[in-house]
């Protein structure tokens, strides 16, 4: 059977409509690159491979990030994580340049690609202009990847930005999502996106997640504990975390991102996750409106009328994100000859149609 992404195989997620991709970068402007390094195979070798690893970037704008900020915001919902840059926003409320996430032991080379991307297109930055603040994310794929040979470079990371585009965005095992795991299956890189209309205009929010986390038992799919209905075939529980990427056009300033950033793991808990001791759950979310809407006046917004609606597009968004990057996944064999199955697709889409649990098409 071919991959297919949740939603078409007849999954609902709320009610708010998804933009044309079901992407992060539905949201104008947002564009997404992945290298992934898949190489060798058989035992361990440390510092030669197997290698089972990436880095994705997300670009919240076409335009210069380091000059053209973001308001932006972060939350830890479990803080067990190695991220960089996440004080600097959490300060200031900005994002003002590229996102990369990668493996655990890679963040350094990451932020060294990152860097060198912003002195080539700032060259006064370190002379004139203060240093700028790289975001870096990570998750453990030391059960499929020989995390210790740390083979992300910074070249890897500047290829990511370098090669960042918009439109449909490759899912599962690829960029960060290479080696990761969720609920012992593989997973990777899921994406969805919503679109929010109220009485100030059309808006997008987009999640991209690379998901890693969680055990076989706790998997939920539309209230069917589905973990504990398969066998454990040769896939134990290890390392832990889950990147959350948020991205919205609306006009939202640095306290209402701030409580968005706060929901993502609303959605996850729909699918089982509960942040065990272990697991780095970052979230960060931005709103490119300055830079899509330059000439526009600021927009003040109520709250209570307004940010519901956003809410609802997190929870539910995430809620599909982390499952499309389950659905999208396929099964890969890493160091040591260790096994990461694919979700098995089919079986779950036939007990859930038995069951009245999927949309009519």
């Amino acid at each position: 059977m071919v991959r297919i992404r949740a939603r078409e195989l007849g999954l609902d997620f709320g009610t708010l409509p998804t933009g044309k991709f079901n992407a992060i970068t539905d949201v104008p402007g947002v564009t997404v690159g992945h290298v992934s390094l898949i190489q060798g195979q058989g035992k361990l070798i440390p510092g030669q491979g197997p290698v089972r690893t990436g880095v994705t970037a997300i670009l919240p704008h076409g335009g210069n990030l380091y000059t053209q900020k973001c308001p932006a915001a972060v939350f830890p919902y479990n803080g067990y994580g190695k991220s960089i840059g996440m004080m600097y926003i959490e300060e200031l409320g900005i994002c003002e340049n590229p996102i990369l996430i990668t493996n655990t032991l890679s963040i350094g080379a990451a932020l060294e690609g990152g860097i060198d991307w912003v002195l080539e297109h700032n060259p006064g930055v370190g002379i004139s202009d203060r240093t700028p603040n790289i975001s870096v994310f990570e998750c453990d794929d030391g059960y499929l990847n020989d995390i210790r040979g740390r083979h992300v470079k910074k070249e890897h990371a500047w290829q990511a930005i370098a090669t960042a585009t918009g439109g449909q965005v490759p899912e599962g095992n690829v960029g960060a999502g290479v080696g990761m795991s969720a609920f012992a299956y593989k997973s990777g890189v899921g994406t969805s996106s919503r679109i929010v209309k109220n009485s100030l205009g059309s808006w997008t929010l987009g999640v991209l997640m690379v998901c890693n986390f969680g055990k076989r038992e706790d998997l939920i799919i539309k209230g069917i504990p589905f973990g504990r209905m398969f066998p454990l075939n040769q896939a134990p529980l290890i390392g832990n975390s889950n990147i959350t990427i948020i991205a919205t056009d609306a006009p939202l300033n640095c306290p209402q991102l701030k409580r968005l950033a706060k929901r993502p793991e609303l959605g996850l808990s729909r699918v089982g996750g509960i942040s065990r001791w272990g697991s780095g759950d970052i979230d960060m979310v931005f709103s490119n409106y300055p830079w899509i809407h330059p000439q526009a006046q600021p927009i003040i917004i109520d709250n209570a009328k307004f940010l519901d609606s956003f809410i609802e597009a997190v929870v539910d968004a995430s809620e599909e994100t982390c499952l499309n990057a389950l659905f999208q996944a396929e099964t890969i064999v890493g160091v040591d000859n260790h096994v990461r199955e694919k979700l098995p697709v089919e079986q779950i889409i036939a007990y859930l149609s038995s069951a009245n649990r999927l949309r009519p098409f």
